[in-house]
């Protein structure tokens, strides 16, 4: 990603542990807090807790009411995963042992008072907070209410083991009451400030949108103007077919809103699916986390012995993002079956990185029949306008693919703008090479074989030949590429004349941007096998079509991108002010 600012909730997302794992924790925790907690008393305080009240301290103040809180979020909202509720109530209970040791420095019992009481409002306001950003702020006011249960049983707890008997008087517990009320009012107050500044701005709830990803919600954004993109599909026929569609629409922008799960969908329905279903792919999915051997040979990794499809990434940007994920329908819709030519020219490459005046930008490029394939890889480069390369190109002479072969987790952060100097460099380089490949004589003998796995991560594998020259392709449906798909396509440079490793740049699942370090790789070598067995005499072309009219999110990006980062950055400097005004509040 990189390029578009939406990377920052990354930031917020990984994987929580399974739910057993976690009710464990909580309970072992539980006893070691209050020890931790005794302990910390023991020795910074002139105080001598009676040990036998460890156990007491354990259930009623670490452990009941945060199991009672993780049981009961998921049942008060409706579809909030239980294990995010017991990882919230890890979080809290943390929060509270670090108040605990934070109490055994106090100097005073008013001190000891206004730090039981800032433990208390701190846990409401993180789970009213976490709760808002992972359900919505149309649900507030339930969230007030189921929020207060994990405090609210804190607060009978501290009373029933003695803080009745600390000698203050009724104000200031009507004091304290009242004092977590007010902020809580007061953090919703913000929350709904930022939403409506981010509403004004795209007509987007920022907090549905943040709520939506982290659920990875399938839902389409009210933005964008109409347009029909064009769709290039490219075949390759030996028996079985290939179909790959190149869509001039960017997947995006993130998760199942608008574009994002595009490349999925279609791979899904090219692989005999349909773009609104994704049953196979968890059927894929569950027979790889249920530990199948991958069933190397048939079903689940799929299609060296029958037709299959995959999905190309042109150069484009997030301005091409679809806002409505049902317009993958329209996109699959304009996917053609294109004639092939089974003459073609050997794979030429070039590279204008140490050119004067040029910009780090590889081509490769192959001539079929009267049309060319180009593939292009810049350095250090995310996406590109649509007009930088094409704009005075026809999709029926060129397809044009982007590599976009960057580490997933290090990507580029640069964006190419139509009209400037950057833009004009590689269009000069690109026309150059066009002029080259124009060059390059044609062929009768062109042959392929592919393989499309579909083992919990979709992979393309196919290998090309004209004359003596071997080339390999590798895709994977991912944001860049995974430093083991690297490894593994070097790997293969000994054995074929070249090696094109290449992503979908697909934003389907911002878990997987956050999270993913590693692919399948042995899933991928046995499709690049499979591959090889299948090479026979073939025929090949690509055919461009419009789309009937669809959305896509155009300038609107621009206010969708500003939303994120407005969000972030004043509800993190809104939440350090409110923690400031709630010490001065209460010490003094």
């Amino acid at each position: 990603m990189g390029a578009d600012n939406v990377d920052a909730f990354q930031r917020f997302i990984f994987s929580v542990p399974p739910l057993r794992v976690q009710a464990a924790a909580l309970v072992v925790l539980s006893a070691v807090y209050a020890v931790g907690a005794f302990g910390g008393i023991w020795l910074f305080t002139p105080f001598a807790p009676d040990p036998s009240r460890i156990v007491p301290v354990a259930a009623l103040i670490f452990l009941i009411p945060f199991v009672v809180a993780a049981e009961l979020f998921p049942r008060v909202l409706d579809g909030y995963p239980r294990p995010w509720s017991y990882f919230l109530a890890l979080t809290s209970q943390f929060v509270l042992f670090v108040y605990a040791l934070v109490l055994s420095g106090a100097n005073n019992v008013g001190n000891a008072w206004s730090i039981i009481w800032l433990s208390f409002i701190t846990l409401y306001l993180v789970n009213i907070l976490v709760l808002v950003v992972s359900t919505g702020i149309d649900r507030s006011d339930r969230i007030l209410l189921v929020s207060l249960v994990e405090p609210g049983l804190l607060i009978a707890a501290f009373y029933a083991l003695g803080g009745s008997d600390l000698g203050f008087s009724t104000y200031r517990h009507v004091f304290a009451f009242a004092s977590l009320l007010t902020a809580a009012g007061f953090l919703v107050l913000v929350l709904l400030v930022v939403d409506y500044l981010i509403k004004s701005n795209t007509d987007v709830s920022a907090f549905e949108l943040t709520s939506g990803l982290l659920r990875n919600d399938r839902e389409s954004l009210d933005l964008g103007v109409e347009a029909r993109p064009s769709v290039e599909t490219f075949a390759v026929d030996n028996g079985s077919r290939l179909t790959v569609a190149a869509p001039w629409v960017h997947p995006g922008p993130l998760g199942g809103f608008g574009g994002g799960q595009l490349s999925g969908n279609l791979i899904d329905a090219l692989n005999g699916g349909r773009a609104d279903d994704a049953t196979e792919r968890d059927e894929v999915e569950a027979a790889a986390a249920a530990g199948a051997e991958t069933a190397s040979d048939g079903g689940v990794e799929a299609a060296a012995d029958g037709d299959a499809g995959f999905f190309f990434h042109v150069p484009c940007t997030h301005k091409e993002d679809l806002s409505n994920p049902a317009d993958a329908e329209r996109i699959l819709d304009a996917v053609a079956e294109p004639d092939g030519t089974e003459r073609a020219s050997r794979l030429v490459t070039e590279s204008y990185g140490e050119r004067e005046g040029y910009a780090d930008v590889r081509f490769h490029g192959r001539r079929i029949g009267d049309q060319e394939v180009i593939v292009l890889h810049g350095e250090g480069i995310d996406d590109y306008d649509t007009g930088v390369f094409m704009r005075d190109v026809d999709h029926d002479e060129v397809l044009l693919i982007d590599q976009h072969r960057h580490d997933i987790q290090q990507g580029p952060d640069v964006e190419i703008q139509y009209g400037s100097a950057e833009a004009d460099r590689l269009k000069r380089a690109f026309d150059e090479f066009r002029e080259r490949l124009a060059d390059a004589e044609l062929a009768d003998d062109y042959a392929a074989g592919f393989s499309v796995t579909r083992t919990g991560q979709d992979a393309l594998a196919m290998v090309e030949s004209v004359g003596d020259q071997e080339v390999l392709w590798i895709g994977v449906d991912t944001n860049g590429l995974t430093p083991d798909v690297r490894a593994t396509a070097d790997a293969y440079r000994e054995e074929f004349d070249a090696v094109i490793p290449f992503s979908t740049d697909t934003h389907a699942s911002i878990h997987e941007l956050a999270n993913m370090r590693e692919s399948d790789t042995d899933a991928i070598e046995r499709a690049v096998d499979r591959a090889v067995d299948d090479v026979a005499p073939a025929t090949v072309g690509f055919e461009s079509r419009r789309t009937e009219p669809v959305k896509l999110l155009k300038n609107d990006y621009n206010g969708l991108v500003f939303s994120v980062n407005i969000l972030i950055r004043l509800t993190l400097i809104s939440l350090v002010t409110l923690y400031v005004l709630l010490v001065l509040w209460l010490f003094f």
